[in-house]
């Protein structure tokens, strides 16, 4: 009988984390389990999460699944703020003084959580692991996991969610240690996966990088739709959920667009955004700017299921990569979790970013919905009424995104890279 090939497998951000990256995460080991491998998750117990994800119990969803979990403790916690909780001895101003400390020094906000599931793995033995995995953000798992995988002698796989040193939100952090511990890290690794064609664009040429790299956008999962009733709203709802990140995603263009579709056109019934999320002061903020409060309805966080029933029973599903007139090759390369979430629910996506982007490539060759650049408001709000004048329907063919596909894909690439190095290993 064929042994099941060991992967551990590094995911700060894992269920029950309200982390966007942890439904990547949850999603590479559930289906990589599924597909004959026997995965080890290497992430922060769940018991030290300040505000995790309700109702999710997480053992039992890895029992069920056949995913182990080796949990970690933070060292430094307060480095994370409200994110993991803190030991009661602990001072709150104190501790906020030290993390601007920290934060002015260059000090990686993470490093606590590396150094815990370094501690965490020092019991394993080289013949208990094939091959190690690790996502990012943050990167401190990339150099864990470096870490490890040498000290074990086993091939790294790195997987990126987002750019690290070349990633467009977060320029003013970027330094030449950064490049260079990156470039490093690359030089170990035997193979790495990203989320677009970009992306995978950009680390060729800014890394000089020849080993393999295999695309590996994000996903929905059908199954985490099944037991979901769609919300039902009182009128034409444009659901956003998540974050922004001024100035180049900003709620400006959407809530002018949904304004204009009010003001401006028919619609059979109000046209109104609906924002699930923690940034609502500055959808409100636009809102009071543009004069458009009644057609803004800010819901907080929430639950990721009752997002999903929003998008379930959505008019539209918006998102946003960049507003700007133009954009670097990183941001062209962005593919946001939340434009898959929408295929799932199986909604029109209203996408705003620029024609020559990833996402909009997607969004068009796939029927999807439509994709606008941040000036078009006037064309979003007609494109609004057409659809709430419209019957509802089903758009786009976006099966290939879903995550048993795109797991099919991961799994064939580390398999590809586990007998190279076997053969390597072997000459």
């Amino acid at each position: 009988m064929k042994k099941s090939p060991r992967l551990l497998f590094f995911s700060r951000a894992f269920p029950p984390s309200r982390a966007i990256g942890a439904v990547r995460g949850w999603n590479i080991a559930k289906h990589l389990a599924r597909l004959g491998w026997d995965v080890e998750v290497v992430t922060l117990d769940p018991g030290i999460l300040q505000d995790p994800q309700p109702g999710v119990d997480v053992l039992a969803d890895c029992a069920r699944e056949k995913i182990k979990l080796r949990p970690t403790g933070c060292d430094w916690r307060f480095l994370a703020g409200d994110y993991l909780k803190q030991p009661p001895w602990q001072i709150r101003p104190l501790t906020r003084i030290a993390r601007r400390i920290a934060n002015a020094i260059g000090m990686d906000p993470t490093i606590g959580w590396a150094n815990a599931a370094y501690r965490a793995c020092k019991s394993l033995q080289p013949d208990e692991v094939d091959m190690v995995l690790a996502t990012a953000p943050p990167y401190a798992g990339f150099n864990v996991g470096a870490t490890v995988a040498h000290r074990l002698g086993v091939p790294l796989v790195l997987d990126y969610r987002d750019l690290w040193s070349l990633n467009p939100h977060y320029k003013r952090y970027a330094t030449n240690k950064m490049r260079d511990m990156e470039a490093n890290l690359l030089g170990i690794a035997q193979g790495v996966t990203v989320v677009s064609p970009s992306m995978a664009a950009l680390v060729r040429s800014e890394f000089h990088f020849n080993k393999p790299i295999e695309v590996v956008t994000n996903g929905f999962d059908n199954e985490e739709f099944d037991d979901i009733k769609p919300e039902k709203f009182d009128d034409f709802a444009v659901v956003y959920a998540g974050r922004f990140y001024p100035p180049g995603r900003t709620a400006k263009p959407l809530v002018t667009a949904v304004a204009q579709a009010n003001v401006g056109g028919k619609p059979k019934h109000p046209v109104r955004l609906h924002y699930f999320g923690s940034d609502g002061v500055h959808v409100e903020g636009a809102a009071a700017e543009l004069g458009a409060g009644p057609w803004v309805v800010n819901h907080g966080n929430v639950p990721r299921k009752k997002v999903l029933a929003a998008l379930m029973g959505a008019g539209a599903a918006a998102v946003i990569t960049t507003v700007e007139a133009t954009a670097t090759k990183a941001e062209l390369g962005i593919l946001t979790g939340k434009l898959f979430e929408a295929m799932g629910a199986r909604v029109p996506i209203l996408l705003i970013s620029p024609p020559t982007s990833d996402a909009s490539r997607v969004v068009r060759e796939n029927n999807l919905g439509r994709a606008f650049a941040g000036s078009e408001a006037m064309a979003m709000a007609s494109w609004l009424v057409q659809l709430c004048n419209a019957k509802p329907h089903v758009s786009g063919h976006a099966e290939k995104f879903s995550w048993p596909q795109i797991s099919a894909k991961l799994d064939a690439f580390l398999r590809d890279i586990l007998a190279q190095t076997q053969v390597n290993v072997g000459k």
